[in-house]
């Protein structure tokens, strides 16, 4: 009987051992959470906030720049063709291009309320058709190559009178002909503008609008057009000169190579292009996106998937490019 009395106690001791074990646990975590309040309760109490004054000043300046290129309004995308993922048409160009215009009036009016813009430029960057330089196109297109730049030419005109009558600005436009404009088969370097449909639509479009001082259109032979905006130089081109044929690193290291070289002759700030039909930022140069939108060729050339976009950025007169927003188009 005394082995079982002495087993007994062991036992009522090991557990008075353990609880004591866990009152002590207990008791330094209360210890912690009680410092942890004490220390959160001091915090608020030590809180100290500086003043900040609201600071009036004049606006700042600022120049808007939009990229138009790469609409294609003859060449026809059918939703089964794309798996889906985009259709294309006339009509569809069309309403596209009204809202593109509508939607740079919104970022006209946003940018607006912080600085003060009197001058806007709208780049058109070129293959604006699609034409028939490619022997598909013939079959793909719903226009011949006059008509389609007829039916572009009317859209842009109708989106200069719009941007015109419900704003103040002036605008400049210089004007790129892409490589989908041409009359020859082949791309004829020196006398490219001369063979560009584009070229010729530029200067219909300059002598409709000839009488409206508020609006200049700078229409080259040469590949570029470059504009200085408060002492930054811009330099335009519709991009068909940089030489891409896919890679990991995208179209950046063959436009930056391309720009290093241009640089050699005229360095400038920023490039402005299109052609490549993605919309991309590269700080130093800036790519547009289209209104045509995914098609088979883009599948083709395993291009990423990207929605219809132009491209919208802003020159400040201190800090050079700054807003970068895509001008969405559905």
């Amino acid at each position: 009987m005394e082995i079982y009395e002495d087993c007994r106690l062991d036992g009522l001791k090991e557990a008075n051992r353990n609880l004591l074990r866990k009152y002590r646990l207990a008791l330094g975590e209360i210890r912690k959470k009680e410092e942890e309040i004490s220390a959160i309760l001091g915090m608020q109490g030590n809180i100290k906030t500086a003043s900040i004054s609201e600071k009036f000043s004049t606006k700042g300046e600022a120049t808007p720049v939009v990229l138009l290129s790469d609409w294609h309004v003859d060449e026809v995308v059918k939703s089964d063709s794309v798996n889906g993922l985009n259709e294309f048409s006339v009509e569809i160009a069309a309403q596209r291009v009204e809202m593109c215009f509508q939607n740079i009036l919104k970022l006209y009016e946003i940018n607006g309320r912080d600085v003060k813009i009197s001058t806007a430029i709208v780049a058109l960057l070129g293959d604006f058709i699609s034409g028939n330089i490619h022997e598909e196109l013939l079959e793909n297109t719903s226009m011949l190559p006059v008509e389609a730049v007829i039916f572009a030419q009317n859209l842009l005109a109708s989106g200069f009178e719009f941007l015109l009558k419900n704003t103040k600005y002036d605008f400049i436009v210089p004007c790129l002909v892409g490589n989908h404009s041409r009359i020859t088969r082949e791309r004829h370097i020196s006398t490219e503008w001369g063979n560009s449909l584009e070229y010729f639509m530029y200067h219909s479009l300059a002598q409709k609008f000839a009488k409206e001082k508020r609006i200049k259109f700078l229409i080259p032979k040469g590949y570029f057009c470059y504009l200085d905006v408060y002492g930054f130089t811009c330099r335009f081109h519709h991009g068909h000169s940089v030489n891409y044929g896919g890679g990991v690193g995208g179209i950046t290291i063959p436009l930056n190579k391309a720009i290093a070289q241009w640089n050699r002759a005229r360095k400038v700030d920023y490039d402005f292009l299109g052609h490549f039909h993605q919309l991309f930022d590269g700080g130093n140069f800036s790519v547009n996106g289209s209104v045509i939108g995914y098609s088979p060729y883009g599948i083709s050339v395993k291009a990423g998937f990207e929605k219809p976009r132009q491209s919208f950025l802003l020159i400040d007169k201190k800090q050079g490019k700054t807003v970068r927003a895509p001008i969405f188009l559905d």
